[in-house]
C-alpha cells in the first residue's frame, strides 16, 4: 500500500516518560502498549540508503509488517514521505513488487540483495487523539537501536497526522512541551543505525548538501534551504549540551547564521508575514549568546598560559549561559515556531509577491548571486586601507555570498558549472577566512577586556595583521578573476 506519511517527530528525555504518559492531552487515555522489533535491510554497498530510501521488517506480536519508506529530503522536524507497506510472512522482505521509485532509483536485481544491517527494538505507547473531527495518532517510543553487541539509546515522540490539517500536529506538540522538554527531531530511526553501521562518532556537523531540482520555484527551494539550516543547528546543539566542545558551537552558531542569510535572501516573497518579526528577533537573539562564547573560543590558542587560564573561568560561564539560553522553553518554542511558519505560514499561502514565489528559482538565484558578488567587490577594495569597521563589512559581505553560493550551487550542476563552483567556493573560502583572522585581531582586546583580563595585545599594525592583509587582497583579487558558476 502506498501512502503519504505527515508526522512531527520529537526527542525528550526518557526521565519524563511518566510525566509525558500522564499529560492532559490524552485526556486519562491509558494508551496502547505495544513491543516492536523491526529489522533494517540494505545491500551490501548501502544502495538503498544512498538513494535516500529505507527497508524494514517489523514485528508487532506475531505479525510482519515490510515497510519501505523515501527520504523526503532532510526534514527539520515536520516529515513527509512516502511508504509503501504490505503484510510479510516472517521477519524476511518480499521483493517481488517493489515500489517504481525504488526501481528506478537502485533497480530490484540490486534491491533483492538486500540483507540485515541492524535493528530496533522499541517499547511504544499509542494514543490515538480527536480534535473537531480531525485525527492524530501520538506515539511515545523507548529504546534502541542495534548493531551487533553496539547500541544507541532513543526517545521520541510522533506525532501523525491520521486526517485534517498539519497545524494541529504543532499545537499538539506545544501543550505536550508545557509539561515536557520536548526538541524537534532531526534523525529518523533508520538514521541512527546508519550512523551506528558506519561507527560514526558524534562529531559537529557541518551543512549538509541541499537538494533542489534545476526546475524548482522559489517557494520549492527555499522550504529546503532553511530547513537544511534548522537541521544543522539542531544537530548541534544535542551535542553542545552534552559536550560544550568548541566546534559544536561553532558549527551550532553557523546554523543560525545561514538561516538568518536565507531569510534575507528571499526576503521579496517573506515580507508582509506578521510571523517573521518575532522569528527574527529569537534567532538574533539566540546567535549573540552563543557569539559570546565563539569570540572567548577564536582567542583561547592565541593566550600565554595565564591568561587562558583566566579566560577559560570566563568562557565557562558563558558557556553556562548559552546552554540555559539553549534549555529554555523559549528556544524550544522558536524551533516549533520556525518548522510550522515554514510548513505552513502566511509566506507561501498569503505571499507578499505570488507571482515570484511560484517563479522559477534559478534566475532569481543568478540575480541574487550577481548583487551579492557586487557588494563584495565594492565592499572589498583597498582592504589594507580601510578601517576595523569596513574590513568587517566587507567580511560580512564574504560570508553571505558563500553561504548563497552554497544554497544555490545545485541549480547549477553542469560538469563546467560545478568546476566554476569549486573554484569560485575556494577563493571565497579563502578571503573569508583571512577577513576573519583579521577580525578576530580586531576584536580582541573588546573581547579581553569585557572577560576583565589586562593582556598586552599586539599593536594593530604588526607583522600578522600585514601578513594577514596581503593574504586577504590577493584572495579578493583571484575571486573577481575567478568565472562565475551561474553566468
Amino acid at each position: 500500500m502506498d501512502n503519504r506519511e505527515v508526522e512531527l517527530k520529537l526527542e525528550f528525555d526518557p526521565a519524563d516518560r511518566a510525566l509525558l504518559a500522564d499529560a492532559p492531552l490524552f485526556a486519562g487515555q491509558k494508551g496502547q502498549a505495544a513491543h516492536l522489533v523491526a529489522t533494517y535491510f540494505d545491500t551490501p554497498a548501502l544502495d538503498l540508503h544512498r538513494a535516500g530510501f529505507s527497508l524494514r521488517v517489523r514485528r508487532k506480536g506475531r505479525a510482519h509488517v515490510q515497510t519501505i519508506k523515501a527520504d523526503g529530503g532532510r526534514a527539520a522536524g515536520l516529515f513527509a514521505r512516502s511508504e509503501w507497506e504490505k503484510p510479510v510472512d516472517g521477519n524476511v522482505p518480499l521483493f517481488d513488487s517493489i515500489p517504481d521509485p525504488l526501481d528506478r532509483a537502485v533497480g530490484a536485481a540490486t534491491v533483492a540483495t538486500a540483507d540485515k544491517i541492524f535493528v530496533t527494538d522499541i517499547e511504544r505507547t499509542v494514543h490515538r487523539l480527536d480534535r473537531d473531527g480531525q485525527g492524530v495518532e501520538c506515539a511515545i517510543d523507548i529504546g534502541r537501536v542495534r548493531v551487533g553487541r553496539r547500541a544507541t539509546p532513543l526517545a521520541e515522540v510522533e506525532l501523525e497526522l491520521l486526517s485534517g490539517e498539519p497545524a494541529l500536529l504543532f499545537s499538539m506538540a506545544r501543550q505536550l512541551n508545557d509539561l515536557v522538554p520536548l526538541r524537534l527531531g532531526m534523525r529518523s530511526k533508520s538514521d541512527r543505525g546508519y550512523a551506528l553501521l558506519a561507527k560514526e562518532r558524534r562529531k559537529p556537523a557541518k551543512a549538509e548538501p541541499i537538494a533542489i531540482a534545476p526546475d524548482a520555484t522559489v517557494e520549492q527551494a527555499f522550504r529546503p534551504i532553511a530547513q537544511g539550516c534548522i537541521r544543522q543547528f539542531r544537530l548541534n546543539e544535542d551535542l553542545l549540551l552534552t559536550t560544550g566542545t568548541p566546534g559544536a558551537l561553532h558549527q551550532a552558531r553557523v546554523g543560525l547564521r545561514r538561516l538568518r542569510s536565507a531569510l534575507s535572501i528571499f526576503a521579496p516573497v517573506l515580507a508582509g508575514d506578521p510571523a517573521l518579526a518575532p522569528l527574527k528577533d529569537g534567532l538574533r537573539a539566540l546567535a549573540a549568546t552563543l557569539g559570546r562564547v565563539r569570540n572567548i573560543d577564536v582567542l583561547l590558542p592565541n593566550l600565554p598560559d595565564d591568561a587562558a587560564a583566566r579566560l577559560a573561568l570566563v568562557r565557562a560561564e558563558a558557556l553556562a549561559d548559552a546552554e540555559l539560553r539553549l534549555q529554555a522553553r523559549e528556544t524550544r518554542i522558536l524551533m516549533l515556531d520556525l518548522a510550522e511558519w515554514l510548513a505552513l505560514g502566511d509566506w507561501c499561502s498569503r505571499p507578499a509577491d505570488a507571482a515570484l514565489l511560484h517563479a522559477p528559482v534559478r534566475p532569481f538565484a543568478a540575480e541574487i548571486l550577481s548583487d551579492r558578488r557586487k557588494r563584495l567587490k565594492r565592499k572589498g577594495k583597498n582592504l589594507a586601507r580601510r578601517s576595523d569597521e569596513r574590513r568587517h563589512q566587507a567580511r560580512i559581505a564574504a560570508k553571505k555570498l558563500r553561504y548563497t553560493s552554497e544554497f544555490f550551487a545545485p541549480l547549477f550542476s553542469k560538469n563546467k558549472q560545478q568546476r566554476r563552483h569549486a573554484n569560485f567556493s575556494a577563493m571565497l573560502e579563502k578571503l573569508q577566512d583571512d577577513l576573519g583572522a583579521l577580525n578576530d585581531l580586531a576584536t580582541a582586546p573588546a573581547t579581553l577586556a569585557a572577560a576583565g583580563i589586562d593582556f598586552d595585545w599586539p599593536a594593530p599594525d604588526d607583522k600578522a595583521q600585514r601578513r594577514l592583509l596581503r593574504r586577504a587582497e590577493k584572495a579578493y583579487a583571484a575571486l573577481l578573476d575567478t568565472r562565475r558558476f551561474w553566468g
